[in-house]
């Protein structure tokens, strides 16, 4: 069977280029270099290279000031909700850009709204030190006692976080959307996709837009997916509010989440999205990586690379 053409879509936080990525994801997946497979990349909206980007995205201070929340929040002494609002008080409530060239300052977040993204942020954190509790540390192959919270979880968390609530309480929805729903319509069409994160997120509310609609996607796999987040289903589709139907250019989805990954905090989607009903298959598998939400070590677990290579070719 002819390859397929299969498009990645990448999580939260800043990412390689697109070409590296891709080239990482093909290597590991495929063992070479596919000419079948792109990037949808939206990372540079919100974490833009040195020098680049929109105009409205964060310049040197915005990027400190977040990067100071994420790194500051990790401390075992801040509770969820001190971290949450850290996060929120970076990124929703934090100074528009300024300065020439700067784009309009978008409107501000409505107070329901911001109180809404700290809720979700302090149930992710709530959510990490919990799993941090019964994740065992290794070092040097010995396996030790729990601690708690283990920091590599709650940078996790906020690196997630960050952008999450941009997305879906900040001015940002679009701009991150663009960039995925145009690797979408590039030809050929894709027959496979792979999203990770936040990406798994935005992907379904592109495709959940009308002008997918005659798109037949031979198989969607999500990894590391806070789709079924009580407050994030409340806010996909534009709050158009549950139930979430799965999006009708999927023929098949699987899913896949590590019981460690502080983002994957519902781990099944079959019932999640409706209707049909128990439209997605759920498996947990072992990210043998220390950041149990990293997608390279995703894509290293046999029968994710399996679901992936027999749909892609």
């Amino acid at each position: 069977m002819a390859a397929q053409p299969l498009v990645y879509v990448h999580g939260a936080g800043p990412q390689q280029p697109a070409a590296a990525f891709k080239h990482e994801a093909d290597m590991i997946l495929f063992g070479r270099d596919m000419p079948t497979t792109r990037v949808a990349h939206y990372a540079g909206v919100r974490w833009p290279p040195t020098g680049g980007g929109p105009a409205a995205a964060p310049g040197r201070v915005g990027r400190t000031r977040r990067v100071a929340a994420i790194r500051g929040s990790m401390a075992p002494q801040v509770s969820p909700n001190a971290a949450a609002a850290a996060i929120v008080a970076a990124t929703l409530t934090a100074p528009p850009p300024g300065g020439t060239g700067a784009a309009a300052a978008p409107p501000p977040p409505s107070p329901a709204d911001v109180a809404a993204a700290k809720r979700l942020v302090a149930q992710l954190y709530r959510g990490a030190d919990r799993i941090a509790s019964h994740s065992p540390v290794v070092r040097r192959g010995t396996a030790l006692g729990p601690t708690f919270p283990d920091p590599i979880f709650r940078f996790i968390v906020g690196k997630f976080a960050s952008d999450v609530i941009d997305y879906l309480y900040g001015p940002w929805t679009e701009a991150m959307r663009a960039p995925v729903r145009a690797a979408l319509l590039q030809a050929p069409r894709p027959k496979v996709i792979l999203a990770h994160s936040l990406g798994t997120i935005i992907l379904y509310d592109v495709l959940s837009e009308p002008a997918f609609a005659g798109f037949a996607i031979d198989l969607l796999v999500t990894v590391g997916c806070p789709l079924g987040i009580g407050n994030v289903q409340r806010r996909l589709r534009d709050g158009a509010g549950r139930p979430n139907p799965v999006p009708k250019p999927l023929r098949a989805w699987s899913n896949f989440a590590d019981r460690f990954d502080p983002v994957a905090l519902e781990a099944t989607l079959r019932d999640e999205f409706d209707p049909p009903k128990d439209f997605a298959t759920d498996a947990s598998v072992n990210n043998a990586a220390r950041n149990n939400h990293d997608l390279p070590g995703y894509l290293q677990v046999g029968v994710v690379q399996a679901a992936i290579v027999a749909a892609a070719g």
